[in-house]
C-alpha cells in the first residue's frame, strides 16, 4: 500500500495549527512559529542529499510509470530531480525544462556512479514521507507567521496598497501558444520523438499551472479580503464573476450570493483561515502573467500531442493503446477517448 501523502500533509499542519493555536499573544506566537519554521529548515536540509539519492536510484534502476506517486511529487519534479542528479547534482533540479529521461535508465545510472541500494524504492518512499512532512510544517508555520504578522500590522482593518497593474493576458496568451507552435514547426524529429517531447511540455505546463493556481487565488483573495485594493479580477486575469467564486471557496461559503459584505470580509477571511500574502500587490499580476502563460502553453502542447497520438496508432508505426501512454505517462482510457471519442466520451 503506498505511502498516503496528503494524510501526511494534513497530519503535519494540523499539528503545527494546534501547537500555536495554544499561543494566543500575536508577538509570542510569531516567536513560536519562527521557531517550528527553523526546525523545519534544518530537517530538510539534512534530509535533501539522501532523499535525492534514493529517489534517483529507485527511479533509475526500478522505474515503474506512475512511479512519482510513490514519493509524492508530480511526474516533471521526478523527472527533473533525476535528471538533474544525473547531469549536475542537487541544485540542477531547479532548471525550468528538465531533459528527457535518459533512454537506457539503469546504463546512465551505473556510468554517473548511482548505487543500487536494497530496497531502494521502500527506502526513498520512507525518507520522502520524512521530507513531506517536515515541508508541510515548515510551510504551516510560515502561514502562521504571516497571519501573525498581518494581525500586528491591522489590527482587524485593512492595509493600505497602490494601484494594482493591468497586464496585457491576450497578449500573453498569444505568445505563449506562438512559442509552443513555433518549437514544434521548428522540431525535426521523428513522430515518436515529437510525440514524447509533446507529452513533456503538457507536463510541465500541467505541473507551473497546479503549482500558480493556488498563488493566484491567495494573493488575490489576500488582496480582496485584507486591503483596499479594488478591480483586483483585472489583475488576476478573470472576470468578476470568476473572481467571486475564487472567493466563496476560500471563505468556505455555499455560492457568491453569501460573500460578506466589504466591512465583514476581514473578519470572515480570518475565522475561514485565509492568510494574509505579504506585497500581494506586487505578487499578483506577475504570479497571474505566468498562470496565463502556462495555461496557453498546456492547451497548445495538448494538440500537438493529441494530433500526434493517431499517427502513432496508425500504419506504419501501429502502436497498441498500451504503448501510446506510456510515451506519454497517461491512463489508457485518455488514449482510447482520443482515438474514438464517439465510443469513449468524455464523462462530466
Amino acid at each position: 500500500m503506498s505511502t498516503d501523502y496528503d494524510k501526511i500533509r494534513a497530519d503535519a499542519e494540523a499539528e503545527v495549527s494546534a501547537e500555536l493555536a495554544q499561543v494566543k499573544d500575536p508577538r509570542e506566537r510569531r516567536a513560536v512559529a519562527e521557531e517550528i519554521r527553523d526546525q523545519a529548515y534544518m530537517e530538510l536540509s539534512m534530509l535533501k542529499e539522501e532523499r535525492q539519492q534514493l529517489i534517483a536510484s529507485a527511479a533509475l534502476y526500478e522505474y515503474t510509470p506512475g512511479m512519482y506517486k510513490d514519493f509524492g511529487i508530480a511526474p516533471t519534479h521526478l523527472r527533473r530531480l533525476v535528471v538533474g542528479f544525473l547531469r549536475g547534482g542537487l541544485n540542477s533540479d531547479q532548471q525550468a525544462n528538465p531533459p528527457s529521461w535518459p533512454a537506457y535508465r539503469a546504463h546512465a545510472a551505473r556510468a554517473a556512479g548511482i548505487p543500487h541500494p536494497k530496497n531502494v524504492r521502500k527506502l526513498a518512499e520512507e525518507i520522502a514521507a520524512r521530507y513531506e512532512g517536515a515541508e508541510a510544517r515548515r510551510n504551516a508555520a510560515i502561514t502562521q507567521l504571516e497571519s501573525a504578522e498581518e494581525m500586528l500590522r491591522t489590527a482587524g482593518g485593512r492595509v493600505r496598497v497602490a494601484a494594482l497593474d493591468r497586464p496585457d493576458f491576450d497578449a500573453v496568451r498569444a505568445k505563449a501558444r506562438q512559442e509552443v507552435e513555433e518549437e514544434f514547426a521548428e522540431l525535426d524529429a521523428t513522430d515518436e520523438a515529437r510525440l514524447r517531447r509533446a507529452a513533456e511540455v503538457v507536463d510541465d505546463a500541467e505541473e507551473k499551472v497546479a503549482e500558480l493556481l493556488p498563488k493566484r487565488d491567495a494573493a488575490m483573495c489576500s488582496l480582496a479580503f485584507y486591503t483596499t485594493a479594488r478591480g483586483i479580477y483585472y489583475s488576476a486575469g478573470i472576470n468578476r464573476t470568476a473572481a467571486n467564486r475564487v472567493m466563496a471557496r476560500l471563505l468556505k461559503v455555499p455560492s457568491i450570493a453569501d460573500i460578506p459584505k466589504r466591512d465583514k470580509q476581514p473578519a470572515a477571511a480570518r475565522a475561514a483561515g485565509v492568510r494574509f500574502v505579504n506585497n500581494a500587490e506586487r505578487k499578483l499580476p506577475q504570479i497571474a502573467l505566468e498562470y496565463e502563460a502556462a495555461k496557453a502553453r498546456q492547451a497548445a502542447a495538448t494538440k500537438v500531442r493529441n494530433e500526434l497520438i493517431p499517427v502513432m496508432a496508425a500504419a506504419p508505426h501501429n502502436w497498441p493503446v498500451d504503448r501510446i501512454a506510456e510515451a506519454i505517462d497517461r491512463d489508457p482510457k485518455i488514449v482510447r477517448r482520443i482515438l474514438s471519442p464517439e465510443t469513449n466520451p468524455i464523462i462530466y
